[in-house]
């Protein structure tokens, strides 16, 4: 036995509580008639009301009103595995991890603008089958597709630059990865969408995306600005050491690449957008992807139970409707 909402049991104290309430009432009851006056009169009030009559009516109730509550509260016994369906649009996100997603165009970093962003089309993408993939130098699924957004997001949560050892950034990798981590049964439409800076180093992104253009289109979203920031370079304890230089010594300016992921997008058939405080650009690219031709993603499987609360119902409500019928008044009442 098990109960869907075992909140709801919380409210069998109730009936205790009224049963105290009927004691301690019944006793000052007695204790007002001892104070009558005359004997007659004692008499007449008491063949007024039957006593076994009352207490029966008032456990009637009680015992009613505790059904009603094992009721609400959805007991559930014996249950079966069925299997469930899921259709919707295979989306992978894949998220720039690289060191230079520590500068601070965005507060207090481009990384974790991006993961509130991330956060942000889960969230407009209910149903969804989704994953993660995090990059730097090399790329590897954070986690795999999946209609289980609330596992998706504790797996973006401990993304960090520290994810991946691997220094540099290769946007070519991340696109193969995602290549490797589509269905190849699912006739639902693929997406892939990059959140980055764009400052790759390494690979051939361009004509990556060309590669699998057939398979599944691009769309970008471009975290940082063209005026760029300066990579901060952080102790133990998160506090700003120093900023990132280069072998001569000079200052490394970050900026965002945006031609590169226009390049990257465009040739993929898809859109490139820019981060902006508003987040506007997440609407248009929520509707292009509910806009893609859905199909079956994932088939999971599921423990039905089944519904027990009519065995408490019905017999709560058969008390309480016979309890309300049942009177009070003794049988020599005038």
């Amino acid at each position: 036995m098990r109960f869907l909402h075992q909140d709801v049991l919380y409210l069998l104290f109730l009936p205790v509580v009224l049963f105290f309430i009927y004691i301690v009432g019944s006793k000052l009851s007695k204790k007002r008639l001892s104070k009558l006056g005359g004997l007659q009169i004692k008499q007449m009030a008491q063949r007024s009301v039957s006593e076994s009559r009352r207490r029966f009516k008032f456990a009637l109730t009680m015992v009613g009103l505790t059904l009603m509550i094992v009721a609400l509260a959805r007991p559930q016994y014996g249950s079966e595995l069925i299997k469930v369906k899921s259709t919707g649009t295979e989306v992978m996100i894949a998220l720039d991890v690289s060191l230079s997603m520590l500068a601070g165009d965005f507060y207090p970093s481009r990384l974790d603008k991006a993961k509130r962003q991330i956060s942000t089309v889960i969230d407009n993408l209910p149903g969804e089958s989704i994953g993660l993939i995090v990059f730097s130098g090399q790329a590897f699924v954070q986690c795999p597709l999946t209609v289980d957004h609330s596992a998706l997001r504790m797996f973006l949560d401990i993304v960090d630059v520290g994810t991946i050892s691997d220094t540099g950034t290769d946007i070519e990798k991340a696109i193969e990865k995602a290549a490797e981590s589509f269905s190849e049964e699912s006739k639902a439409d693929k997406v892939l969408v990059i959140f980055t800076d764009g400052e790759t180093q390494e690979g051939d992104p361009v004509s990556t995306a060309k590669k699998y253009k057939s398979l599944f289109k691009i769309y970008t979203v471009g975290v940082g600005t063209p005026k760029g920031e300066p990579i901060p370079i952080r102790g133990a304890d998160g506090s700003i050491e120093g900023y990132k230089k280069d072998k001569n010594g000079e200052l490394v300016i970050s900026r965002l690449n945006e031609d590169l992921l226009m390049e990257i997008a465009t040739a993929s058939g898809g859109m490139a957008y820019r981060s902006t405080p508003g987040e506007q650009e997440l609407k248009s690219l929520v509707k292009c992807i509910k806009g893609m031709k859905k199909g079956e993603t994932e088939s999971n499987f599921r423990r039905l139970y089944e519904e027990k609360f009519q065995y408490f119902l019905i017999p709560g409500i058969l008390f309480i409707s016979l309890a309300m019928f049942i009177g009070q008044r003794g049988k020599h009442a005038l």
